[in-house]
């Protein structure tokens, strides 16, 4: 937990420009990591990512070692968790050994014909119609992101406990006026077609196994959870976004965006853009702690809505933001994507964020 008597985190405000929320309070790799308005002149893709744009959410579901069912709790129950937290014994679960010892959640793998029809267009040879010429005034690339250098504690690790199992994905705050919502991936709050809401969650902002107080702020259990119906029926990866509602918690026993702050959300731009990626990849210090990525992020194929970086980040990075951006003064930015997959050759990919992410973000702040 965190060290008594530290001065409470505070962070400054500001209004987006022209995305959504305001803000409360070749890439490179770096261990342990807005301006508004966009940068550049952006073409909105047309492509649909799945017929069903609407959500679902659920009671997250509590189940510990020696509950044969998922527990049910009274309304009054709920009120009193507010001021404890969430459930005493969710907490007393996780304890640092069970955080040491949990394992990443498997990321899912592309559709198989995703990949087999990526592959047929990729390998067909176009035809050459005029030759390339040289510019001659613009010789440099647009610069990239700055390197990350400010690790933000509006990011965490999301730990996740099955029946008498341990795993972790990651997630970040975001600024809704409830100041409660977490978003991630939707396999990291639900398992997808034929399965089931996941349980026991709990988020650590800047959790650090190496340091001596793993747990810097605290705490934050999830209350609900909520992602979209085309994920849970169809495990449509387009569609791999998920929200988590939080109880009060952490050191202060006050909300998770005035605890840590919360980063803006940034939807209907381009799939290609400026991007700092956060997250815990089991790859990298075994996802003990915070790592980040930045770059550019490019289309992924005409085939889905989704963007690419090769981050090479691996399980248990899921769900971490990607930030479009970022200030390393203040630690903030814009979600603009979140991590979903990685295949054999290190490529991430992550969903884009149109109008329907700016729906289940609002319903997030209403689960409360």
């Amino acid at each position: 937990m965190g060290v008594p008597g530290r001065t409470r985190i505070t962070r400054g405000a500001r209004r987006l420009g022209v995305i959504a929320l305001a803000v409360a309070v070749a890439p490179v790799l770096s261990a342990t990591g807005a301006t508004a308005g966009p940068a550049e002149v952006e073409t909105k893709p047309t492509r649909v990512a799945g017929s069903d744009l609407s959500t679902s959410s659920s009671l997250a579901p509590v189940q510990l070692p020696g509950d044969k069912t998922a527990r049910t709790y009274s309304p009054a129950q709920l009120k009193a968790f507010e001021r404890t937290g969430g459930d005493p014994d969710v907490l007393a679960y996780w304890t640092p050994e069970r955080m040491k010892a949990a394992k990443p959640l498997d990321a899912p793998g592309d559709a198989v014909w995703v990949e087999n029809t990526a592959r047929a267009i990729a390998s067909k040879t176009p035809t050459v119609v005029t030759k390339p010429v040289a510019a001659t005034v613009a010789t440099k690339e647009i610069a990239a992101p700055d390197p990350v250098t400010n690790f933000s504690i509006t990011n965490g690790k999301l730990f996740i406990g099955g029946y008498e199992s341990g795993s972790w994905c990651s997630a970040s705050a975001v600024a809704t006026s409830s100041k409660r919502v977490l978003i991630t991936a939707g396999h990291c709050v639900h398992s997808g077609q034929g399965g089931d809401w996941l349980s026991n969650l709990v988020f650590v902002p800047k959790y650090n196994a190496f340091n001596a107080d793993h747990d810097p702020v605290g705490r934050f259990q999830a209350y609900r959870l909520r992602t979209f119906n085309e994920w849970m029926n169809n495990s449509n990866l387009n569609r791999d976004v998920g929200w988590v509602t939080t109880f009060s918690g952490g050191d202060w026993n006050t909300t998770v965006v005035d605890t840590v702050g919360g980063h803006g959300l940034a939807y209907n731009g381009g799939t290609e853009f400026d991007v700092s990626i956060f997250g815990y990849p089991s790859n990298r210090d075994g996802g003990d702690k915070m790592w980040a990525c930045w770059g550019t992020a490019v289309d992924n194929s005409i085939l889905d809505n989704r963007s690419k970086i090769t981050c090479n980040f691996g399980g248990g990075s899921s769900g971490g933001p990607w930030i479009w951006n970022y200030s390393n003064a203040n630690g903030l930015g814009h979600v603009r994507s979140v991590m979903s997959t990685v295949d054999g050759s290190g490529v991430n990919r992550g969903p884009y964020f149109d109008t329907a992410v700016l729906d289940g973000t609002n319903a997030a702040n209403g689960d409360w």
